[in-house]
């Protein structure tokens, strides 16, 4: 009997602090703007200003995600559901899948966890975010080809381009129409859905288009195949779906319309209630979970509901598990490792 192949999985998310405690606040934020250092120009000085500014303001003002993210809670809890569904899946009588959850600007960092399985047969990364761009799959592939040199990068895969997969569209579907969800109780045309998704930069405070990936593109494409998706789905009770950007509060001109900017719409447009979906993320976080009571505040007297991210979602989780075992087996069968009893899966 041949034994089977062991291939880590490994969930790469941005992570984020899971305490309120100043050490890990600073040590994330530090992390992050490190990270987004190798795009755009931050000095090291300014780096440890903002990483101590933002951790005294978690610490003691109580800002938004002052009491810490679920984030990477949610990413392990995503790593154990597919664990789950890969030791059901049929290709689980030829590979071993070893599934971990790791983080960009977190620990366990996904550079540590990829050394950690370096021995494995070989390394699936997925991560964590519909739209690629040069600060997540960017610099997860910078560290392989840094890290593996050329006769070792045909056992590892980074899957990407998820945002076009017809596949994910289906999952969002069937997450977002989930029985449970406090939709609205009959179709109407004031009903409005607002799909958030991760605001990209168009253009510098110097008037300079980004020389990075920044995924704006993707992002506009995934925005209108899931807008259209979901008016088309027999299922569907809003009368309006809406887009709006998540920007940072950095110099420079994002992606329209803003979060701000879509509020100030909704105020205008007679609506009788908002649901708001963060379809750009796949886990809830600092990001995400506020939006609610800021529409709240910004429109008082409309009834705003939040739909949480694909989280824990078994459909999401299958998806996922037909993603990474194709690239599972993609790998083997480049590297001759003797594929009879699971080519059949890819």
């Amino acid at each position: 009997m041949t034994a089977r192949r062991k291939i880590a999985v490994i969930l790469a998310s941005h992570g984020e602090a899971e305490t309120p405690g100043f050490i890990e606040n600073y040590r994330v934020s530090l992390h992050t703007l490190s990270h987004a250092s190798t795009v755009m120009r931050i000095p090291v000085p300014l780096r440890h200003l903002i990483s101590l500014s933002s951790s005294l303001k978690k610490r003691f003002r109580k800002a938004p995600g002052a009491a810490g993210s679920p984030q990477n809670l949610l990413t392990r809890e995503q790593a154990a559901l597919l664990q789950q569904h890969l030791d059901r899946h049929p290709a689980s009588s030829g590979i071993a899948f070893d599934v971990r959850a790791a983080h960009s600007a977190s620990r366990p960092y996904v550079e540590q966890v990829l050394a950690q399985t370096s021995g494995h047969d070989g390394q699936v990364v997925v991560p964590m975010a519909p739209v690629d761009n040069a600060l997540s799959c960017g610099l997860i592939c910078a560290h392989l080809s840094e890290a593996r040199h050329a006769g070792e990068l045909h056992r590892v895969r980074v899957v990407g381009r998820l945002w076009n997969d017809d596949a994910l569209i289906r999952s969002y579907l069937d997450h977002l129409f989930a029985t449970g969800r406090k939709l609205p109780e009959r179709a109407g045309p004031r009903n409005l859905l607002l799909l958030t998704f991760h605001g990209t930069l168009v253009r510098d405070a110097s008037g300079r288009e980004p020389d990075f990936r920044t995924g704006r593109d993707e992002t506009a494409s995934f925005a209108r195949r899931l807008t259209a998706a979901i008016e088309a789905d027999d299922r569907n009770p809003w009368g309006t779906v809406m887009v709006a950007y998540l920007n940072h509060d950095v110099g420079g001109e994002w992606t329209r319309p803003s979060f701000e900017e879509a509020g100030r719409a909704i105020k205008d447009g007679g609506y009788d209630g908002v649901w708001l979906f963060a379809a750009g993320y796949f886990s809830d976080g600092n990001e995400t979970l506020h939006r609610a009571a800021q529409l709240s505040a910004a429109v008082p007297g409309l009834g705003v509901e939040a739909l949480p991210c694909l989280n824990g979602s078994p459909g999401f989780a299958e998806y996922l598990a037909g993603r990474v075992t194709r690239a599972a087996v993609q790998i083997l069968r480049f590297s001759g490792d003797g594929l009879d009893d699971v080519a059949s899966f890819a």
